[in-house]
């Protein structure tokens, strides 16, 4: 028995705030019945003494009368009798010297009470008659004994019991209110300290206030001082990664990146675009950049790299509105590649960089400095290889004639649906309001082949059949219709979440435009709240770049979808990552890091130092790293090695074609 008592102590459990209202409970209650239990005694105490003493007093009264009346037995009946009747009394009697009774009365009849029997119990009242003598003249007469009825006082005990009980139960009522408020004034720093403490158990290594009470003072500040102290290791672990990553990464002289990180970002492009090709390449080539340093010194060749390479970053700036992304390199000791995506008109962005170049090679005429260029759109079927080679050959033509600047190869491809932006908007907007969609899934597995998760890529019927995102994104994006695309993707999901068993752990992205629209985004999140089911299987991707440019809103975003069951996780992760302030108070689920790290991972040692980095880093605040559109297994394997779980698979789709053509 005492062994089955400890196992259910063992395993039961009870907050703090119950035991500490149990232990309230049980004082109050105890002073409530004691205060009942002593009032009462105590009244029932002073109410004895109070009879006793009217029994004396009545007693010595009336046997002073019989003692002045003749000792006429019919006069001392009915003197006896007549004061029986007016008064209260339980026995008068009076008896000789012998004990015999001359005269006695006794209470006979009933008395109607509402006093319960166990309180008659409890609190019966024995009190001893009054007694005294009766003198016929200086001869003892008798002994006269009066003994009034307690029931009367029984019963009011028994109203003045009820009467404490009901004032010490509110007094009880009014106290426990008084000890809710109090309480609950006590223990609010407790929900920080349990929230703080379940932060600390999901690795999110937040900070809590310290709140007054001395206990939860020093709770809370030793695990402040633990988010602090790992706060530091992540910083400095973060500068460490950054300065590595930067050097190995970029051009020491002029901060552009270098050939083999330019390479890897155009692979990374040439792979998306074998959906539809959507970009441009272009190369510069600074002729002569030598005579600088011959004919003035090498600082001045220096101080002219990098107001050229400034020159670059103004024109990209400038024309941002005409291309979605960009990337700068240095290639070579005089020739400088610019990646664009989402460009339809080379010819413009052309002329542009031409006249900025102008103003800058004025100033050195005297030198003859010339900047020729080339530029190509990227076709579907290129390879890096194709891609480099043809604008290389079109920059040696531009070099060989010195009259020509520049060499453009306008191979834009006329093969899209529709040739205007108002077609295109009517068709993505008619698949969406048609619910004319369908998804394609890449799964998500660790290298022991477990699915942790299925990317979902939203594909829309166009003109009668089905296109990839690849297809149609750069048009959406032009349209601002990238939040609509969400939401119709959030209720595709929702009508489809319970039939399709491959949807039950996915991962969305959002765009930039739902994420900086609170009501398209409150719109995606409140729908979802009504499917508690989908909301605890879903993941939401985050690019990397949005998250940093956006920190304040992406953590707001965070603690809202971590509330209703949700995950979250970055996607195209690369530079910016160390840049992500506190980035263990985000709880985030995974990080996907940008397919440009695992291009060709095996063969670059500074990629493999720095992912090594990553991985070790997001790792200890109990985040998954997973690589991104790397196909290749000896690269897959390399992955492994630096710790990662797991990577991108190709869609399922694409998946069972390439098992068909094996």
């Amino acid at each position: 028995m005492m062994s089955f008592m400890s196992l259910f102590k063992r395993e039961s459990k009870i907050t703090l705030r119950q035991e500490l209202w149990l232990a309230i409970l049980v004082v109050i209650i105890i002073g409530f019945v004691s205060s009942v239990l002593i009032s009462t005694y105590s009244a029932k105490q002073y109410f004895s003494s109070q009879l006793y003493l009217k029994n004396i007093d009545n007693a010595n009264g009336l046997a002073l009368m019989l003692s002045q009346l003749h000792k006429d037995h019919v006069e001392l009946e009915l003197l006896i009798s007549a004061t029986f009747d007016t008064g209260h009394y339980q026995r008068i009697e009076l008896q000789d010297p012998q004990g015999e009774p001359i005269v006695k009365r006794v209470f006979s009849g009933e008395f109607d009470t509402s006093a319960p029997l166990w309180f008659h119990h409890l609190y019966q009242l024995h009190v001893m008659p009054g007694v005294a003598q009766v003198s016929d003249g200086w001869q003892q007469f008798g002994t006269l004994y009066v003994e009034s009825h307690s029931q009367y006082t029984e019963q009011a005990l028994w109203e003045s019991a009820i009467r404490l009980f009901w004032s010490f139960f509110m007094v009880a009522i009014t106290a426990c209110i008084a000890s809710a408020h109090f309480l609950s004034r006590i223990l609010r720093p407790l929900d920080d300290v349990v929230q703080q403490a379940n932060a600390l158990g999901d690795k999110r290594f937040i900070k809590s206030k310290v709140p007054k009470t001395y206990e939860f003072a020093r709770l809370v500040s030793s695990m402040n001082l633990l988010s602090t102290r790992f706060s530091r290791i992540i910083k400095e672990d973060n500068k460490r990664l950054e300065e590595f990553r930067f050097k190995s990464q970029h051009d020491e002289l002029t901060g552009l990146a270098n050939r083999e990180y330019f390479c890897a970002t155009l692979e990374a492009q040439l792979e998306q675009s074998k959906e539809h090709a959507h970009g441009a390449l272009f190369l510069f080539r600074i002729v002569n950049l030598d005579l600088i340093s011959e004919q003035i010194n090498r600082v001045e060749m220096v101080a002219f790299l990098r107001r050229f390479t400034q020159t670059l970053v103004a024109f990209l700036e400038a024309n941002e509105d005409r291309f979605s992304a960009s990337h700068i390199a240095r290639m070579s000791h005089s020739d400088f590649a610019v990646l664009v995506n989402d460009t339809d008109d080379i010819e413009s962005l052309s002329s542009k960089v031409l006249k900025q170049h102008a103003v800058l090679l004025a100033e050195y005429s005297h030198i003859g400095l010339t900047i020729p260029h080339s530029c190509s759109y990227i076709e579907r079927e290129d390879s890096r290889f194709t891609l480099l080679k043809r604008v290389d050959n079109l920059l040696k033509a531009a070099v060989a004639e010195p009259t020509i600047q520049v060499q453009i190869n306008n191979n834009k491809q006329r093969n899209e649906l529709f040739s205007d932006a108002a077609s295109w908007r009517e068709a993505i907007e008619r698949a969406l309001d048609n619910n004319d969609l369908d998804v394609l899934l890449y799964p998500v597995k660790s290298f022991s082949g477990k699915l942790l998760q299925n990317q979902v890529s939203l594909s829309l019927l166009l003109n009668g059949e089905l296109y990839r995102s690849g297809y149609y994104l750069q048009w959406a994006k032009r349209l601002k219709l990238l939040a609509r695309l969400d939401w119709g993707l959030i209720k595709y999901l929702v009508q489809t979440f319970e039939a399709r068993e491959d949807l039950k752990l996915i991962s969305v992205e959002l765009s930039q435009e739902t994420l900086l629209d609170d009501a398209a985004l409150a719109a995606i999140l409140t729908y979802l709240l009504a499917f508690p089911k989908l909301a605890a299987h879903i993941c939401f991707d985050i690019r990397e770049s949005l998250a940093v440019a956006e920190l304040t809103i992406f953590k707001d975003f965070c603690m809202q979808v971590k509330s209703m069951g949700a995950k979250v996780a970055l996607k195209r992760v690369g530079p910016a990552f160390t840049k992500i302030d506190k980035i263990h108070e985000l709880g985030l689920e995974m990080i996907k890091i940008d397919s440009i790290y695992g291009h060709n991972i095996s063969y670059s040692q500074d990629n493999q130092t720095f992912l090594r980095g990553v991985c070790a880093l997001a790792h200890s605040i109990g985040i998954k790293v997973i690589a991104e559109g790397v196909n290749n297994p000896e690269d897959q394997v390399t992955l492994q090695g630096l710790g990662f779980d797991g990577i991108v698979s190709q869609p399922v789709d694409d998946e069972v074609k390439a098992s068909a053509e094996e």
